[in-house]
């Protein structure tokens, strides 16, 4: 399996110390797990300061962060393709780095590998939802993990009361614009595990098609 990860992801994991439970989630270790080759340059992980309040909200997370990057192996440049790389420029919600990993995605495909998508903004997978591009819908399909997915699964390996703990803690450590709104609904005093699946799956529900079952 060759795991693409984007930025959010990388750094939601951290700040909520789930980057075990994810690897179990996954069925896979750190060396099967890429990221782009410029993914320690804009997370700032030459500098700390930066890196804690620009990105990460607190010292605990840039340290885990760190590990984890540090931890991957790194995506160089994907295979050109001139014509899906501009289907995706028509698509605004996609950022560079999302692009990138896309094309690498698509050329995956193409060779018939292997590959699982990972990422923690879902307002690119609702706008390729939206879009023309079905080769673009195709290479997602059932092929992506996004942070409540993530969880989600956790919960049924680990418990609820195990991956509540976690987010929880998480929520108090973390700076509060710095840490994820639809965790914090879903997970906090007076609210079950009921609560947390709901939240969660009503959250991914735009997006599930492309979810891995």
């Amino acid at each position: 399996m060759i795991l693409l990860t984007d930025n959010d992801i990388l750094v939601k994991l951290a700040q909520c110390d789930l980057v075990e439970e994810a690897l179990s989630v996954f069925q896979c270790g750190l060396s099967e797990c890429y990221v782009l080759d410029s993914a320690k340059h804009s997370l700032y992980l030459n500098d700390v300061e930066k890196c804690v309040s620009r990105r990460v909200g607190c010292y605990q997370t840039y340290d885990r962060l760190c590990s984890l990057v540090q931890s991957c192996r790194e995506l160089g440049a994907a295979d050109d393709d001139l014509d899906f790389m501009d289907e995706l420029l028509q698509i605004d919600s996609i950022d560079a780095g999302e692009l990138l990993l896309l094309m690498h995605a698509f050329s995956l495909y193409q060779n018939r590998q292997p590959y699982l998508f990972t990422t923690g903004d879902k307002r690119a997978l609702v706008g390729i939802s939206m879009s023309e591009s079905a080769r673009a819908k195709q290479i997602l399909f059932q092929r992506v993990e996004c942070v409540e997915s993530i969880i989600l699964k956790a919960i049924q390996i680990y418990g609820f009361s195990h991956i509540s703990t976690k987010v929880v803690h998480a929520q108090a450590i973390v700076a509060a614009e710095k840490y994820d709104k639809v965790l914090r609904m879903a997970f906090g005093a007076g609210r079950d595990e009921d609560h947390s699946n709901a939240c969660l799956s009503q959250y991914l529900a735009p997006v599930g098609q492309f979810i891995r079952p």
